[in-house]
């Protein structure tokens, strides 16, 4: 990292912290190990010895051959790149199926059943004080795993134009139905942490993209392209013409904190501005009850 680049990241995580941000998620396949080492380099610059730090483990498909040393090891790599004794939390990367298929990177039950003995053993050295998993793949399996493990927290794709974690789908839905798994690992005591609530950002209502995000992003349990997810954003121009909002991303991030059972939303950002707008936008609270109520109606005519 050169110095204006590091200068601008300190800038911004101490903004963070002072906004009264204090979770911070990152994971080895960002940036290559990157994110871990700049995020943890700056934490402790800073001093925030208070401040919450979630990374993953992501299986190849040579490693599912032995899935319980590729986990130690990449529990042990990100410790050394965080320049930490013990991480917050530790999610798995993969996505959750019935069936494994490692050259998908697609985890199955039993392969989850290997993991987290490596967890619950890195628990009990100190090296992890909680674990929990990614919750995207077959909704049948992902609701099997919360019910079968515990996990202490899961990810969950939660925006306007997939609600079905926290929603029930109305009929004819055109995108995965994820049965209210919000909700229900809300109810078995398990942290939620919302994904994708911009979606990918086409609820910013335009498919242009900041010069520093990615450039090529592929829809989660929405539409098949990004510009199709962008078009279907203009259901929801409402929230602005009516004063709901001042715009889709305000709206967006304030429809993911309307719920009570989500405990983080997550929120891609590729710039200090971005960063403030965001802060200023949860601050302003939930989006009120009668734009709810109308949101139920576009969902049913999506």
């Amino acid at each position: 990292m050169v110095r204006g680049e590091h200068r601008d990241m300190l800038r911004s995580i101490e903004y963070a912290l002072e906004s009264g941000i204090n979770y911070f998620d990152t994971a080895r396949m960002y940036g290559d190990g990157l994110s871990e080492i700049h995020t943890g380099a700056i934490l402790r610059e800073l001093g925030a010895k208070d401040a919450l730090v979630g990374t993953k483990v992501r299986l190849s498909a040579a490693e599912f051959d032995d899935i319980e040393k590729a986990v130690e090891g990449q529990i042990d790599n990100s410790l050394r790149r965080l320049g930490r004794d013990s991480l917050d939390i530790v999610y798995t990367h993969n996505s959750i199926g019935m069936e494994r298929d490692p050259g998908e990177g697609l985890l199955n039950l039993d392969d989850l059943e290997r993991i987290v003995g490596v967890f619950r053993r890195a628990v009990e050295s100190g090296k992890l004080r909680f674990w929990g998993f990614n919750g995207l793949g077959d909704t049948e399996a992902i609701h099997s795993a919360v019910e079968r493990f515990g996990p202490a927290g899961i990810h969950t794709c939660y925006n306007m134009l997939n609600p079905t974690s926290g929603y029930s789908a109305p009929s004819g839905f055109p995108f995965q139905d994820y049965l209210q798994l919000m909700n229900e690992a809300a109810q078995r005591g398990v942290g939620t942490v919302a994904i994708r609530v911009l979606a990918g950002g086409a609820l910013s209502g335009g498919s242009a993209r900041h010069p520093i995000a990615a450039q090529d992003v592929a829809p989660i349990a929405t539409g098949q392209t990004l510009n199709e997810d962008v078009a279907r954003s203009g259901a929801f121009s409402f929230l602005v013409d009516d004063g709901f909002a001042d715009n889709l991303v305000e709206a967006a991030i304030r429809f993911a904190i309307s719920s009570e059972n989500l405990s983080t939303a997550l929120v891609g950002l590729s710039s200090f501005e971005q960063l403030e707008e965001a802060v200023a936008y949860a601050n302003r609270g939930p989006l009120p009850s009668e734009a709810m109520e109308r949101l139920e109606g576009v969902w049913a005519a999506l």
